[in-house]
């Protein structure tokens, strides 16, 4: 499905693909009879998503990943090392040096970037258990086109602006 349009549905795409999902939960849990014609047998077909694949802005919509303000950084997460430019209004991600070899010489190179030396280490990238922990601390979001402009939910943890609809089929 590709949606290019300002009017894309963001949030709302689940109600989109909430047919999508319970046929894909039907598939799984009860399957299809289908015939093989090699064996020239029945058998019963399951179906699993297995990944979907987005481009950066897409992580919004479908998995409802923030990407652009103070989370942007998806490895980072709630560690994410950021400046505010106030004459541009943007944040500016300033610590990725700590990504690098911890023997690399741009870790002390003060002068070349923020006046600072990296001494941070990368943070943890989070596994499925993270990730379905703080999943599991926040409710779904209203869906719907608001004319008022929403600010951040303060209670979503880390990069997440909505309970993705994909999380049902982990169940």
């Amino acid at each position: 499905m590709l949606i290019l349009s300002p009017k894309a549905p963001c949030n709302d795409l689940d109600v989109y693909l909430q047919p999508l999902i319970d046929e894909l939960k039907d598939l799984w849990e009860n399957g299809v009879e289908t015939y093989d014609a090699a064996s020239k047998s029945n058998f019963t077909l399951k179906v699993s998503l297995i990944w979907t694949i987005s481009d950066y802005l897409g992580l919004t919509m479908l998995p409802g990943q923030s990407t652009k303000g103070k989370y942007a950084c998806l490895i980072c997460n709630d560690d994410t090392c950021l400046l505010w430019l106030p004459n541009g209004h943007k944040h500016c991600f300033i610590c990725h040096r700590h990504f690098l070899p911890s023997n690399h010489a741009w870790l002390n190179d003060a002068k070349a970037f923020d006046g600072k030396q990296e001494h941070h280490t990368a943070p943890k990238e989070l596994t499925r258990e993270d990730i379905v922990a703080q999943y599991k601390l926040f409710d779904q979001v209203t869906f719907g086109k608001s004319r008022k402009r929403k600010r951040r939910d303060k209670a979503l943890p880390g990069c997440w602006r909505k309970k993705s609809i994909f999380f049902e089929l982990s169940d």
